[in-house]
């Protein structure tokens, strides 16, 4: 009974650490002053680093705050008016394709990741359904044999009744 309460306690505080998070992501992804770092977060959402630590989506979503300030910074390098020479162009779009470059493959990971813990999930669906398909099938076989005894039994019990004398009970 009390694991159940330190459950539910537990349950609350993590609930109300992932609203902290979010929210202090929220203000790290908006405010172009404050820094993507798990010290900045920790400070922000009142929330130990180590704590974020252990979950893998702030960091992560840090990351991703990370990239996408490093591609509009290169993106307002290249929007501004002044000639650059083509290496330094060239060297930013090689920069800009690379981050690119990371972004699918991490994508592509968790896409993986996601796709084969899915199939693992089906395969053990299906292992259930046939277990329990097959429980049921051998069910309705032994319901259809007890049904043919129970009408081979009537057949008799008719059978002795017929020729038990009428008189005698």
């Amino acid at each position: 009974m009390k694991q159940q309460a330190f459950d539910s306690r537990n349950q609350e505080d993590f609930d109300k650490n992932t609203e902290a998070l979010s929210k202090a992501l929220s203000t790290i992804a908006s405010d172009y002053n404050i820094k993507p770092t798990i010290s900045e977060l920790s400070r922000i959402a009142g929330i130990h680093r180590n704590t974020i630590r252990l979950r893998q989506w702030p960091i992560q979503r840090l990351e991703a705050i990370k990239e996408q300030r490093k591609l509009e910074e290169l993106s307002r390098k290249l929007k501004k008016g002044k000639r650059q020479d083509p290496v330094s162009v060239l060297t930013d779009k090689l920069e800009m394709s690379r981050i690119e470059v990371v972004y699918w493959f991490n994508k592509c990971n968790e896409s993986e990741e996601a796709a084969h813990a899915l199939e693992i999930r089906l395969k053990k669906l299906r292992d259930s359904r046939d277990h329990y398909l097959q429980l049921s099938e051998n069910g309705q076989l032994e319901i259809s044999k007890l049904r043919r005894e129970i009408e081979n039994l009537r057949g008799v019990i008719s059978l002795l009744e017929s020729e038990r004398p009428e008189g005698s009970a």
